[in-house]
């Protein structure tokens, strides 16, 4: 019994490893499969470098205790304190005439 089951697996490891047509799928098909588990690790890695950039940008820290938390809330959920003061309104109403700035040109000897 154990002597034919020798044979078999004997006779299955030489099929597929002599240049038969089988031999050849199995291994084009072990190729394709690891190129494909190599572009959907990449693909993997990729979508969570952007969702960790995209979280990233989310987050504020507390000017007063240092803590980091969402962009969402107005205030910190460890000390409290607000952060409206540090978002700075822009006029962008003003005249562009006060906004500009005179430059004269001066000549170097």
């Amino acid at each position: 019994m154990n002597k034919n089951l020798t044979i078999i697996w004997f006779s299955v490891i030489i099929l597929f490893v002599l240049p038969t047509p089988i031999g050849r799928l199995f291994i084009d098909m072990a190729g394709g499969i690891m190129i494909l588990l190599f572009l959907i690790s990449i693909i993997i890695a990729g979508i969570g470098w952007f969702s960790w950039k995209s979280l990233k940008s989310n987050l504020i820290n507390c000017k007063k205790c240092g803590a980091t938390y969402i962009s969402a809330s107005e205030n910190c959920p460890i000390c409290g304190a607000s952060n409206n003061s540090e978002k700075q309104e822009t006029n962008f109403n003003i005249p562009a005439s006060s906004a500009t700035i005179d430059i004269e040109a001066k000549e170097t000897d």
